[in-house]
């Protein structure tokens, strides 16, 4: 009976951290969109975002790539940056344009 118990208590405390350490990963994501999304769009008039819900030990990453406010036509290839967010510093930076055609 006492064995029984003792499971119950740890499967209950084993699923409360991985709901606690979901939500950890969605606030971090959230973060991490709503801070490169303020960089990126002062720089591109179109854009498609990815998050890498992880990130490293100490930041944050996120890509994109579209239509740079700078170019000019319809035909103006997109374009892809980086943003870095600094978890230690709550604080996001992004690269410089790549150049497409490196990007093979």
């Amino acid at each position: 009976m006492k064995f029984g118990l003792t499971i119950s208590v740890l499967i209950t405390f084993l699923s409360a951290n991985v709901a606690s350490a979901s939500e950890d990963l969605q606030v971090f994501e959230d973060t991490i969109k709503q801070e490169c999304s303020i960089l990126f769009d002062r720089e591109f008039s179109r854009y498609r975002l990815h998050v890498d819900p992880y990130g490293a030990e100490s930041y944050g990453i996120a890509f994109a790539k579209g239509k740079l406010r700078s170019s000019s036509g319809l035909r103006a290839p997109d374009s892809s940056m980086i943003c870095i967010y600094d978890k230690r510093s709550r604080r996001a930076e992004i690269s410089q344009s790549f150049d497409p055609e490196r990007l093979n």
